[in-house]
């Protein structure tokens, strides 16, 4: 998880540079970020059922061979659509990964301290998205590429030699099986969650480097008319960042609450409730994206990436570990493939959205959309968290399919 979150983390300082490099213009940007999520909407189903067939751990060595040779992609690529297709297998490599890991972990966790254990997987993944940025802000824009493939290289050794072999040889799935799995109360709050959280920094990864680069709406490519809206002024009152390591930087601190807080926000879920965090979370997550531009160049911006990364550590743990407690060992690689999707979904319509949104009103009208998803995605997971506790696991060889 550390290895696929530095690959992650790394592209903020880099693709978006890299498209506009060969000509892409903001709808294009979007599309090339959020890609990398999408191809999650088609692979996390048949990726579990590889999992539940072969094992948690031959989609992970999957998943860090697909990453190794997307990153060799991207450093040679020449074009806008050789970008696009090292993107897809960054993004399949990526799926198997989060798929693989999370039913390894959960399966390997106790279902009464979920919140505190996986806040270990979590937290090992935000510290990979510290040092993604950071890395990505290494020499020419292909460096940061060549150096991970050499890390997802050696991750994949490691992984064939240390990982455990469990959930090989489980059930046939069916399509009736799968759909009941994703009904259950605890998957869709989780979803929802997931998908809101994924939107929101699938927006701000695609265009808050290009903002930070170009110190005002007008610079990072909005039209007149965005700029001369709300968030031209505040944001062109701001020093430009020109540093492609300065703004890695920026983002490796936005990844410090979730390496610093998730064994708080663990506890708090276990203590607390999982949707009663993860809702407290979105509050902030809106009350964040309305202030975002007024605060812009008044207050410093690590303070202000900061405030980003505690969105979260605050809405993420505690939906992962809603996700997995009650959940039937048989069950939760379907359940984690379910996350995958929601997470793939929301990081693919973020960019997207914000893209096409951006010539009516440029950065306002980001974070005002930011600031509605927020509030909606606390009113689902509200309403659709389980009214109980969820059942106790069935016992092995009573799946649901």
């Amino acid at each position: 998880m550390f290895t696929e979150a530095v690959g992650y983390g790394m592209v903020a300082p880099t693709l978006p540079f890299m498209a506009q490099k060969v000509g892409a213009h903001e709808g294009r940007i979007g599309f090339l970020v959020g890609v990398y999520a999408a191809v999650g909407l088609f692979a996390a189903i048949p990726l579990g059922a590889l999992a539940n067939r072969f094992g948690r751990r031959a989609l992970i060595i999957l998943g860090l061979a697909c990453m190794t040779v997307a990153s060799i992609g991207f450093a040679m690529a020449p074009t806008y659509l050789w970008l696009v297709v090292a993107r897809v297998v960054q993004g399949l490599g990526a799926a198997g990964v989060w798929v693989g890991t999370l039913t390894l972990a959960a399966d390997l966790s106790a279902d009464e301290t979920m919140g505190r254990s996986l806040s270990w997987i979590t937290g090992s993944w935000s510290l990979g998205f510290i040092l993604g940025p950071a890395l990505g802000g290494i020499g020419t824009l292909r460096t940061p590429f060549l150096l991970y493939a050499g890390m997802s290289a050696l991750t994949l050794l490691v992984a064939v030699a240390g990982l455990p072999e469990i959930g090989r040889g489980g059930p046939r799935a069916t399509v009736g099986g799968i759909l009941r799995i994703f009904r259950r109360a605890q998957v869709l709050s989780s979803g929802a969650a997931t998908f809101a959280l994924a939107f929101f920094y699938g927006a701000l990864e695609a265009f808050l480097p290009l903002l930070l680069a170009g110190g005002s709406v007008a610079a990072a490519g909005a039209t007149a008319a965005g700029s001369a809206a709300g968030g031209g002024a505040a944001a062109g009152d701001a020093a430009p960042v020109t540093s492609r390591a300065a703004i890695g930087l920026l983002f490796s601190v936005a990844g410090l609450p979730s390496v610093l807080l998730p064994g708080i926000a663990g506890r708090l879920a276990d203590r607390h409730g999982d949707v009663r965090l993860i809702v407290a979370g979105f509050v902030f997550a809106a009350a964040l994206s309305l202030t975002f531009l007024p605060l812009f160049g008044l207050v410093p911006s690590l303070v202000l990436f900061f405030l980003l990364g505690c969105v979260e550590v605050f809405v993420y743990t505690p939906a992962v570990a809603l996700l997995n407690r009650g959940m039937p060992t048989t069950d939760r690689v379907f359940s984690s493939a379910s996350h995958s999707y929601s997470f793939s979904l929301g990081f693919f319509l973020g960019p997207l959205v914000a893209g096409l949104l951006f010539p009516f009103g440029g950065y306002a009208t980001m974070f005002a959309t930011l600031a509605l998803m927020s509030i909606a995605a606390a009113i689902v997971v509200r309403r659709t968290a389980p009214r109980d506790p969820p059942a106790p696991p069935l016992a092995d060889g009573a799946p649901e399919y």
